[in-house]
């Protein structure tokens, strides 16, 4: 299934899709950056979209499409936020947010999204904790990328 289809299919986002990386906020996009963008299908600024819906919900920012063949695209999930050590636990009710939006209303969404690693969290500032500290084993445990204050999107 192609993300632009999977997001039509999303009654909560069904006219959010946008073509490239034009969902997202200038200065996130500008966070970014891909060896082929020809192959970014879409994007989605989820926490926008939801807004309304899920107002006090810990919401997660953006989905991205990627091509992976004719007929089949793969997502990540993207979140800008500070990468502050005490920002772990917020991070983390974001994504069980995320998670539970995607099955519960999503699930087409849920189908196409990246088996390895989709949860990418880039820092909207500097990386404020090590690599090697339980805070972020404690993140990766949960399932989401140690944070980047710029991040490379893979489109192979």
């Amino acid at each position: 299934m192609r993300f632009q289809d999977a997001v039509a299919n999303s009654n909560d986002v069904r006219d959010c899709y946008q073509a490239g990386l034009q969902a997202l906020l200038e200065r996130d996009k500008n966070r970014l950056s891909c060896n082929d963008p020809r192959k970014i299908t879409g994007s989605l600024h989820l926490d926008v979209a939801v807004a309304q819906l899920y107002p006090n919900a810990a919401r997660w920012d953006y989905g991205i499409g990627i091509k992976k063949t004719e007929a089949k695209d793969e997502a990540i999930w993207v979140e800008v936020h500070p990468a502050d050590a005490n920002q772990i636990p917020r991070m983390i009710d974001k994504l069980a947010w995320l998670k539970n939006w995607l099955n519960g209303s999503a699930p087409n969404l849920m189908v196409i999204t990246k088996n390895d690693s989709p949860y990418v969290w880039v820092a909207s500032g500097r990386v404020s904790f090590q690599k090697s500290s339980p805070q972020a084993k404690r993140l990766a445990l949960a399932g989401i990328k140690f944070p980047q204050e710029h991040y490379r999107i893979e489109t192979r």
